[in-house]
């Protein structure tokens, strides 16, 4: 994988967690709303062999009912690590293209 298509696929994570905890705490806000039924975010990787993309993450957004308050915060939990495991990936790539320019150079 090149580093153009790891930076797709991090890029893509950052993007579907943050919309994420974005579900999670509208679902919060709007708990006693009458009628409202809360939303989650449906996660499916995507592998292509196009060599510009490289994958990365598909959302889709779903009904699922009454909130639960345990589940939401769990959920903005898992986002959050997950968004910060994908800065991680960007920080790293950066470093490694840092260096590989100045083994070039």
């Amino acid at each position: 994988m090149s580093i153009g298509q790891t930076l797709a696929v991090a890029v893509s994570g950052l993007k579907t967690n943050a919309l994420k905890i974005h579900a999670a705490a509208n679902n919060v806000v709007n708990q006693n709303s009458d009628g409202y039924r809360a939303v989650r975010i449906e996660t499916v990787s995507r592998v292509t062999s196009r060599l510009a993309t490289g994958g990365g993450v598909v959302t889709r957004l779903r009904a699922d009912g009454e909130v639960d308050l345990a589940l939401e915060f769990t959920r903005m939990m898992e986002a959050q690590a997950a968004y910060g495991a994908n800065a991680e990936v960007i920080r790293t790539v950066e470093e490694m293209e840092r260096e590989a320019v100045n083994i070039i150079a």
